[in-house]
Order: C-alpha cells, then structure tokens, then sequence
C-alpha cells in the first residue's frame, strides 16, 4: 500500500452522501484520515457543516475510512487509470462523468450501461438542457465548453448548442408519470397534423387514440404516443430515454423501424439509452459503452459497432479501453433442455372465459407446479394483465371458477408510490423486518436496506421497481404474479432480477408467474410459458403452461420473426426479415432458436 508522498497508479475520489452526513460521520472521518494524522489535510469540516476533502488528495487508505462509517455516508471508489476528461460534476464530491457520447447525423447512438452511470446526465448535455461544468460549478458556459473539446468532433455540435442553432426533441424515461389527470387528450398531446405526423400516427398505430383521455391510456399506448409526439417535431438530435418500457416484442421492433427512418429522413442525429439489447441491436449503429460507480462517477467509452459493444459490455472488459467494468460476465445459458418442475400442482385451473364490452378473453385450462417460475407472454392489448387478475381474483371470470383457497401477491404493472412513507415503512406493513428468512429471500438479494430511510415517492423507477418486487415477494402466498417487472431495470439488474425470481421459486416451492416483454429476462427466468393469442384489443387466448421450446417458437410465429444466438455470449438476437438465417430457420420451424 503507498504512503501519503508515493506517486500513484491509481486515483481514487470520494463521494459523499451529504445527507447521510452525522456528526459521528464527521468525527470518524477527521479522526481517522491518514493524512490528518501526519500532519496534513485530508477530511475537513466546512463552515456550513458539510464533510470535503479535495479530489487531489484522496487515496486507497481513505477505504479504511469508509469501513469505520456507517450508512454508505462516504464511499471511495477508484478510478479507472484511463478515466479520460471530466465533464461535469454535481456538487463537491457529487457524481462526476468523464467524456461524452458523439451524436453523428444519420446515425442512432445508443448508450449501454448500468443505471447510475450518467447516461441520462449525458442526454442533457448533449440537448443543451445542462451546461457542463467540467468539475467547477464556476466555469457553467458554452464557451468553455466548446474550448475543452477544441479539434474533437464534438466541437461542431457544442458550438452550435452555444448559439442556439439545434433543435432537440427528447423522449424521457417515465411515460408512467406523463401528464393524465388534466383532461388531456393525446390529441392535445401531439403538434399540428402535418405529413410526418399523420405518418407516424399510423406508423406507431396511435390513431385510434387520438381523442382518447391520457389517463386511460396503458403503459404500451402511452409510451407509442411518447414516441410519436418526440419524432413528430422536425428537430437535428432526437434523443430516446429506454423506448421500448412497456412495448411488447412486436411494437419494440416497429419503434425501431420508425424511428431509424425518421432520424435518417430527417437528416438528423439520434441518441438513444435502452436496456432491451434485441432493441438496441436493431436500432443502434454505434453505440458508446458507460460504466463506473452508480452514483459515484461514469465514464464514457469510446465508439464501438453495436455488437462489438454489446459483448463486451456483457463480457465485463472493454478491450480498447483496458478495462474491466464487470467481475463476471452476463451469460445466456441455453433453454432448450428446461421443463416443467417435478412437483405436486399449487393451482389448477379450468377453462375461464371473461368478457367486456370490447373484448373477450379464454384461457385454457392448466396447472402450475410448486417451484416453478412460469412466463407469460403476447402482444399488448391480448388479456395478459387480466389473466392475471383472474387468478389473482380481482376479476371474476363468466365462465370458469378460480380455485377457492389460494392466496396470491401481485405486483401490478404501473408501482405507484402510495403517499408519504419511507421504503421500511411500506415493508413493515406486509412482513417481519427481523425474520431472518425476509432479510435472507429478500432484503439481501434485492440490496433493499440501503434504501429504507428513503422516501417512497423520491426514489428512481429502477429503485421503485425492485421495491415493488420484494413487496410482492414478501408477503405470504400460494402464488406470486409479477406484471412487468424488468421495466427501468439496466441490463444487469434484469439478470440478477431473474436469477432471485427463480431462487425464490425454488427455495420456497411456491410459484412465480412473470409477464415480461423483454424475452432477455423470459428466455433466463422460466421454466414454461402461456403464450397468448388472438387480435389486439377485441380478443385473447391463452394457452396452456408449455415448454419454452414450444411457447417460442408459437409465440414468434405468430409475429413472424426469427431469434438466433450470438455465437460470442449466447444472447438471442432478432434476425434481420428475409435474411438468410431468418429463411432458414423459418423453414426449420425454429423461430427461437434453442442454439
């Protein structure tokens, strides 16, 4: 280890929760820093109470800090030696992001990374709805800005925000908090008909929702709206926050399309964050890697091919920047050989009719093992939701009797935070913080206890999404039903969020049904799937619990699309329509193919 005076290797920053600040914190810190301690100046206390020290001074020892604090108060990370320039920074050892994504006209560059990373911060930027600061709250003005990026590409683009010269249209994350409850419909929504808007409004099937109220709008219909009111302003630099949230398989691929067109016809440049790597895959031409410390720092790699980037993202090590951003690499393991569990059936259903005004649903009949973790998949608008509303009661069927006597935990698509409360507050109402088997199913997997003493309604929608899984998980049931749970999560917490879904399954023999679009998190997670059919909107039909084999291969038909794997990670990817290998495994019948 080096003393105060080595020269180092590697640099380290602080990065302080000023609110998590006590004046225990305070004293550990200034106590114990090493530098303090021999005479110079490490961890201080400013007038106004806050805890600093200067990014200059900060090295490996100070970890020794971090260990005596309690409440993740003060974490030191370490830097990347090729952490590149910093950008902007929030605050006194607030979140730092160094280097930033390159817009290219007629091109869509997506940003892949892990939540916390600064991708939204980069977006900002880059729109010109945050002036970067380059590490000095002082030093907040476009001249600087494009001074600092002097000879790069990104100059041109900066220079051209600094006088006013881009249109931006941006697409933000949360379309579940678009504005509904104002008497809005999408049609006020929307600018004034033109071609391109027309175009889109059929393109993205929203005219049937023109004078439809935002606030019955689903998740699907109003990410669409979202989407086609973003690309029907005639802007230089679109910019997308995850379109695909709350899209099935179908629209994802169409809202690729669209908006590959829409950016190239437009002459424009595009810049989108997703999580859905098959989305990703069909929209991006390039795409820049993020990785770093969640709410730490992040760092922006260099341009890479879509799939180049993807591997390596998955693989954990980006080979042209020397680093590694993952100890162990995401995997696809194959799930041709999958079955249903060898276990005792905890629901049997029969054949269950529903019908409304407009829509009519059959489910035929099935049983669902103790242990096994079944996944539902189907376009939007085909009676997902409410099959699982069915089982879970809260629907009564006109034609088919639910089994009396079974509880059931759902977790619904859309999580509202549900008034003032803090997370532990929420979690106590449904269970036994202290039960061991809680802190070791739940809290633990699901890194819950770092956000106890938060406010429900201020956490992110990844945050408010892990919470309402363990909610879910947490109460006691025969049978859990989990409506989208992938959505806002980043490509690793899908994973691990798949992984605990099946664990909790099996070490508790109890059934975990899943709705999903993302067949990323339905290809890890399940062992058999209900495949839904029929026509969006009018008409459903499940089907019985099947092998993912089967399901896939029926539900892709219907689509008419065709999966392959990588043959670098083994993740399913879409095939390109009419090329060889979709030919080929049409003919096959191999739509998903188990590779």
């Amino acid at each position: 280890m080096s003393s105060p005076t080595d020269t180092r290797d590697e640099e380290y920053v602080a990065v302080i929760d000023q609110d998590e600040v006590t004046d225990e914190v305070r004293d550990i810190a200034v106590k114990y820093d090493p530098l303090n301690r021999s005479g110079g100046e490490g961890f201080r206390v400013t007038e106004d109470g806050e805890l600093h020290i200067d990014d200059s001074k900060v090295m490996a020892e100070h970890g020794l800090i971090e260990k005596k604090i309690p409440n993740d108060a003060v974490r030191i990370v370490p830097l990347p030696s090729e952490s590149g320039q910093l950008v902007h920074q929030y605050g006194e050892n607030g979140f730092r992001l160094h280097e930033l994504p390159i817009p290219e006209e007629g091109s869509i560059v997506g940003l892949l990374g892990r939540n916390g990373v600064g991708k939204t911060t980069a977006l900002r930027i880059l729109a010109g709805d945050l002036v970067p600061n380059f590490g000095d709250p002082d030093e907040t003005d476009w001249e600087h800005a494009v001074a600092s990026f002097r000879g790069t590409t990104l100059q041109t683009h900066l220079q051209r925000l600094a006088d006013g010269d881009v249109e931006t249209a941006y697409k933000d994350q949360r379309i579940d908090t678009q504005p509904g409850t104002d008497g809005k419909t999408v049609r006020d929504l929307l600018p004034e008909s033109s071609d391109v808007r027309d175009r889109l409004v059929d393109d993205l099937d929203v005219r049937p929702l023109l004078d439809r109220s935002t606030a019955d709008l689903s998740g699907g219909e109003r990410q669409r709206v979202a989407i086609a009111a973003t690309l029907a302003v005639d802007a230089d630099l679109y910019l997308f926050d995850e379109p695909s949230s709350f899209l099935d398989v179908s629209q994802r691929l169409s809202v690729a399309r669209v908006i590959r067109e829409r950016v190239r016809e437009a002459e424009a440049a595009g810049l989108v964050v997703e999580h859905d790597l098959a989305s990703l895959d069909l929209l991006a031409d390039a795409i820049h890697v993020l990785y770093g410390e969640p709410g730490g720092f992040g760092v922006v790699s260099g341009r890479l091919s879509t799939r180049t980037g993807i591997n390596q993202f998955l693989d954990g090590y980006l080979s042209g920047e020397n680093v590694r951003i993952r100890e162990e690499a995401i995997t696809f393991p194959s799930p041709s050989d999958r079955g249903g569990r060898n276990a005792d059936p905890v629901v049997e259903y029969p054949t269950l009719e529903a019908e409304f005004p407009a829509f009519s649903l059959t489910v035929d009949s099935g049983r669902v093992h103790a242990g096994e973790s079944v996944g539902i998949v189907g376009e939007n608008a085909l009676g997902k939701t409410t099959f699982v509303k069915l089982l879970a009661g809260s629907i009564t069927p006109n034609s088919g009797t639910v089994p009396d006597g079974v509880t059931v935990s759902y977790k619904p698509q859309y999580i509202s935070p549900g008034g003032q409360g803090t997370v532990r507050d929420r979690l106590a109402a449904v269970t036994d913080l202290r039960s061991q088997r809680f802190q070791t199913r739940i809290r633990d997997p699901f890194h819950l206890e770092e956000l106890y003493d938060r406010s429900l309604d201020a956490l992110s929608g990844g945050e408010l999404q892990r919470v309402g899984v363990a909610l879910c998980l947490a109460r006691d049931a025969d049978l859990y039903l989990l409506d989208e749970p992938s959505a806002f999560l980043d490509v690793g917490q899908r994973v691990a969020l798949a992984d605990r879904i099946r664990r909790f399954a099996g070490r508790t023999e109890r059934p975990v049904l899943v709705v999903d679009h993302d067949l990323f998190v339905i290809d890890r997670i399940a062992d058999r799937l209900v495949v839904f059919e029929g026509t969006p909107g009018e008409r459903g039909h499940a089907t019985p619990p099947q092998s993912i084999r089967d399901g896939m291969n029926a539900f892709l038909s219907s689509l008419g699309i065709t999966f392959r794997r990588d043959e670098g990670t083994g993740r399913p990817r879409v095939n390109d329509p009419g090329s060889r290998l979709d030919r080929e495994q049409k003919a096959d019948g191999e739509y998903y193919y188990p590779g």
